[in-house]
């Protein structure tokens, strides 16, 4: 309930926005494509918050934003700032290829592909690798696996359906790719990650 309240509240101050409920968040979409997930919190005394889920008949839950965020931020100081890059790398191949992956779950698998990750140490050279490497890891996930464990808070994160044979479909478009970077053909390597991409890289 607490959720479509926030819905329409939003909807009285942004009438020309789509707005979505979807699961814990409002999802209010602007026209230049810019996308703001809302959820109303409630902070407790031992700085977690309480939200509401309305999922499965609806409930609270409580999360702790602030251990997540500064396990990110380790991981990524860390690992030469690659855990975000790759984060948002994550996020545009969820856009191109429609993957039914939330951020939170992205940004949970890249942690922990990060920690194992051979090349962990590398500079942005090795990002084709690391696309490549991170897409094979997705694709061999345990499909009927129900949630992971978010870094810093190690609360229970959900999918929101099966991505690994996208991420399986995707991982042969990179190794097309690096195949015709190794043969200097950039123009056809460029168009394989564009079927990884999009638009987000370029032509």
């Amino acid at each position: 309930m607490c959720k479509f309240t926030v819905k329409e509240s939003i909807k009285k101050t942004y009438p020309n926005t789509h707005n979505v409920g979807d699961g814990q968040v409002v999802v209010v979409s602007f026209t230049d494509g810019i996308k703001f997930e809302v959820i109303p919190v409630f902070l407790n005394r031992e700085e977690t918050y309480t939200y509401p889920d309305a999922n499965n008949g609806g409930g609270w839950k409580v999360t702790d934003p602030v251990a997540e965020i500064n396990a990110i931020n380790d991981a990524n100081n860390t690992y030469n700032q690659k855990v975000k890059h790759l984060a948002k790398m994550a996020r545009a191949w969820k856009e191109k290829c429609n993957v039914p992956v939330p951020g939170i779950l992205i940004d949970t698998l890249v942690f922990n592909f990060m920690k194992k990750w051979e090349y962990n140490d590398k500079s942005f050279l090795y990002y084709d690798f690391m696309t490549r490497d991170f897409l094979k890891y997705l694709s061999e996930q345990n499909p009927s696996q129900g949630y992971w464990l978010a870094p810093g808070s190690n609360r229970r994160v959900y999918g929101k359906g099966k991505f690994e044979s996208k991420a399986k479909s995707s991982y042969n478009d990179a190794l097309r790719a690096i195949e015709y970077e190794n043969a200097k053909k950039e123009y056809s390597a460029n168009q394989e990650w564009r079927k990884i991409f999009g638009n987000y890289f370029p032509s």
